[in-house]
């Protein structure tokens, strides 16, 4: 039976947990820590083909996974602590001679480990370097993923590509560049690489909600150019932007001409019904083809329930690509659709 340690955004562990009891029958699943990090048991599939199944149907709220490779008995001493680590390494040791070799540790709040996860890191990265690989922080072959849980020390090795992302936990970071227009940017930074779109490719983008600016700035950076609807002002500097055009309007105000945009990004704080209905009325001015990034808000008591409802009147005029609770959405996910010809 296969063990894996699994992550969602903090109170989404639940919806992640429905999500793989109704994809995978037959599993067992704990909680770790409260709403975010639990255990699952892959039943009688193997690590690869629970992976695989994973990979093929991903789950909208489920951040990030890694396979147990070992479980040990928690201890408040380092000593131990480093022991427990370096045997692990040294049970791998023949996958990782001559690669790189990413390690990620994460605790719960409960847990006694004795390190952070810096001197976590430290403790095992000689034994790493002893056997042969390089350690690194980014673009790794491998990743060595410890998990501290009030009981439990686990312990796993995994390519980057099977834990759904190669960031600990899946908590993706972006660093704050001091022109950042707001911490919003970071969502669609985010979206970018979650669904493998690079924004550089797209020519003009209509942006709904756009003010003050947050997903303008990263479209603009990307050389887009960008037609920013918004009835309050957009941040300052942006105002001479050569590459924008802001229309002080409400989104459902506006219209343009057929095939006008081949992106479309919204993060309006709207009921999300409210939203599906403009961005299906604009829709016309997309090209066909084109792409569209768009927030959902979840402000409704069952959330499964709304995705699914709002997903079949997107259907509607697109073709849904991916949806995705990304570690920058909070009470939100985030949708990848293409126009419909």
């Amino acid at each position: 039976m296969a063990d894996f340690i699994a992550t969602a955004n903090p109170g989404f562990a639940p919806f992640a947990m429905e999500e793989l009891r109704r994809s995978f029958p037959g599993i067992q699943q704990s909680g770790l820590a409260p709403g975010e990090t639990f255990k699952v048991s892959a039943g009688e599939a193997s690590e690869e083909e629970w992976v695989a199944l994973l990979k093929k149907k991903e789950p909208i709220f489920l951040r990030h996974v890694f396979p147990v490779g070992a479980e040990e008995p928690i201890s408040d001493s380092q000593e131990e602590t480093a022991a427990a680590l370096a045997r692990f390494a040294s049970l791998v040791a023949d996958k990782l001679k001559g690669k790189k070799v990413a390690v990620q540790v994460r605790k719960s709040p409960s847990s006694i480990f004795p390190f952070s996860s810096a001197e976590g890191r430290d403790a095992v990265a000689p034994v790493l370097r002893e056997l042969g690989a390089e350690v690194t922080a980014r673009d790794a072959d491998w990743i060595l993923s410890v998990y501290a849980a009030k009981r439990s020390l686990y312990l796993g090795l995994s390519r980057p590509d099977d834990n759904l992302s190669d960031w600990p936990g899946g908590a993706v970071r972006f660093r704050r560049d001091e022109g950042l227009v707001s911490r919003a940017a970071f969502k669609l930074l985010e979206a970018e690489k979650a669904f493998n779109l690079p924004l550089k490719s797209f020519m003009h983008a209509l942006d709904l909600g756009a003010a003050p600016g947050g997903w303008t700035s990263v479209l603009l950076e990307r050389g887009v150019k960008v037609t920013a609807v918004d009835p309050a002002e957009m941040d300052e500097s942006l105002l001479l932007h050569p590459h924008l055009r802001h229309l002080r309007k409400n989104a459902a105000e506006v219209k343009f001409a057929p095939g006008s945009f081949d992106l479309l990004v919204c993060d309006m704080s709207w009921d999300p019904h409210h939203t599906c209905r403009i961005v299906s009325e604009l829709a016309p001015a997309l090209s066909a083809g084109a792409s569209g990034i768009i927030t959902l808000k979840l402000m409704y008591r069952k959330p499964m329930q709304t995705i699914q409802d709002l997903l079949a009147e997107y259907k509607k005029h697109f073709e849904i690509r991916k949806v995705k609770q990304l570690f920058h959405n909070r009470e939100e996910v985030t949708i990848w659709v293409k126009r419909r010809p």
